[in-house]
């Protein structure tokens, strides 16, 4: 009965000390975002025959974003630029309208609607897009773009501000976060978002065109020092990257979170 007793309770100790090992904590989930804006219209000076879209393509692929976003592209491009962020990606575009005509912007050379497009790697549950009530005096008047995610259900928004600073910042304001919170069907408090997009404003304290005040309570921005910003909530920020383009007139954006 001896040996026995002894093997009883060195198989209790055996479940104490187990019980003392802390189980590690699950792993962070990586989560990238990737901002490029193409000059793919045909009609800026930076256009270059349609070769940024190769350039994007290349990009995607390298860095494998989870959301991308497209300023100054074509509709026609965002299959070839979908399919390259995965089988199971879907887009929204945004459709600049044409002052002039009141009608949808045109790309050059019959390529179709021109604006931007927000890209999802999981796909699209739900999605919207709209033009801005402010607007400057020119002929573009601007607009947004917004999907809901069909997996993680965050919800991810592409723009193009107007190049007046004034009438950009009113802009962001409607779009954040007003636009971005209708998109979350549950109005919870810990849903992810991001909003991304040439917003054409930039970090500049003490101006009244600030990006940063375009940045709400509980929301947080990260810039490529410039004019390309992703404006975020519930999400835990990583870092940055820029990467050289040159067949348009903006650095690629990439910013690194995980939740």
């Amino acid at each position: 009965m001896g040996p026995l007793r002894r093997t009883t309770g060195l198989v209790l100790a055996s479940i104490v000390l187990c019980g003392l090992v802390s189980v590690p904590a699950a792993a962070a989930t990586a989560f990238k975002v990737l901002q490029m804006n193409l000059c793919n219209s045909g009609i800026a000076g930076c256009y270059q025959d349609g070769r940024a879209v190769d350039e994007a393509v290349t990009m995607i692929q390298r860095r494998l974003p989870d959301v991308v976003s497209v300023n100054e592209v074509c509709l026609s491009d965002l299959p070839r630029l979908t399919a390259a962020v995965g089988a199971t990606a879907e887009y929204q575009f945004a459709f600049v309208r044409n002052r002039s005509t009141n009608s949808d912007y045109q790309c050059t050379a019959g390529r179709g609607a021109y604006g931007s497009g927000i890209i999802v790697k999981e796909g699209i549950t739900t999605s919207g897009h709209g033009t801005y009530a402010a607007q400057d005096g020119g002929n573009e008047i601007r607009a947004w773009a917004c999907a809901l995610s069909a997996v993680r259900g965050f919800t991810a928004c592409t723009t193009h501000l107007s190049t007046t600073g004034t009438t950009a910042l009113a802009q962001c304001k409607e779009l954040v976060p007003a636009k971005v919170l209708s998109y979350d069907p549950s109005g919870s408090p810990t849903t992810r978002h991001v909003v991304v997009g040439d917003l054409n404003l930039k970090y500049n304290p003490g101006s009244a065109t600030n990006a940063q005040n375009c940045v709400p309570s509980g929301w947080f921005r990260k810039g490529d020092g410039d004019v390309q910003h992703v404006i975020a909530r519930t999400l835990t920020f990583v870092s940055t990257q820029e990467y050289a383009m040159y067949r348009t007139d903006h650095p690629a954006f990439v910013v690194n979170y995980t939740f």
